[in-house]
């Protein structure tokens, strides 16, 4: 029954300690860092965030894992557990990341973590969804989530990860991927947000049409295209 929930919810937990370890090698963490841990499951990675970083939060979905995680919690006074979903509760006051998320939530995850501006994200994910974030223009991964990635940070995968590491096993390849803030972060303007969604989502139509559609629909105005940024090579 636990297994089928995870499934549902599409958590894969890594469980191999040499990736685990790796994480926070990359992560370079300090006392003075607040680090956001999601699907912290039954908490091995959270505890390698407790011994390193001043602050740790730890969300996880899934309550099963409450009474692991409050256990550990209890051992490391600098965990703050959060039981819930992330996109609902949206924690603050973190300036890394490092986590396995469920691959169910990737997109909205990242999406509201380059939002949210950390100066550092170490991620697992799945790997096609990894290639998106560091895709280049003109490639066919290159899509909205590869602009808004590409505008705000400076990404590269570091290794992949083999579906053996996970439990339960997922039905294909993870990635591990090192993301850095950029220090020349436009603003992210929800006109240009609405406009290369709209993009990428009627790739095959001409952009003159595109552009026509949502001027028309009121949901972009002229003036908001005249200094629209163009994405970073």
């Amino acid at each position: 029954m636990k297994r089928i929930r995870r499934r549902i919810l599409g958590q894969h937990f890594l469980t191999n300690p040499r990736i685990l370890d790796e994480m926070i090698e990359h992560a370079d963490l300090s006392r003075s860092d607040a680090v956001l841990e999601v699907g912290a499951g039954r908490g091995e990675l959270t505890k390698r965030l407790a011994e390193k970083a001043g602050r740790v939060i730890a969300v996880e979905i899934d309550p099963s894992f409450t009474s692991d995680l409050q256990a550990l919690a209890e051992a490391y006074p600098n965990v703050e557990l959060i039981i819930g979903d992330v996109l609902k509760v949206r924690p603050m006051g973190f300036n890394k990341v490092v986590a396995n998320p469920p691959y169910g939530i990737s997109s909205k995850l990242v999406e509201w973590l380059i939002e949210s501006r950390p100066e550092l994200m170490v991620l697992t994910l799945q790997k096609e969804f990894a290639s998106k974030l560091v895709a280049s223009p003109g490639s066919p991964k290159y899509l909205y989530i590869s602009v808004v990635s590409s505008l705000a940070y400076n990404s590269k995968i570091l290794r992949t990860v083999p579906r053996r590491f996970f439990n339960p096993p997922p039905k294909v390849d993870s990635a591990m991927i090192l993301m850095k803030r950029r220090a020349d972060i436009p603003e992210l303007k929800e006109s240009w947000k609405r406009f290369w969604k709209m993009l990428f989502t009627r790739r095959r139509q001409l952009v003159r049409k595109v552009l026509a559609g949502m001027l028309r629909r009121g949901l972009i105005d002229e003036s908001g295209l005249e200094d629209l940024p163009a994405n970073p090579e």
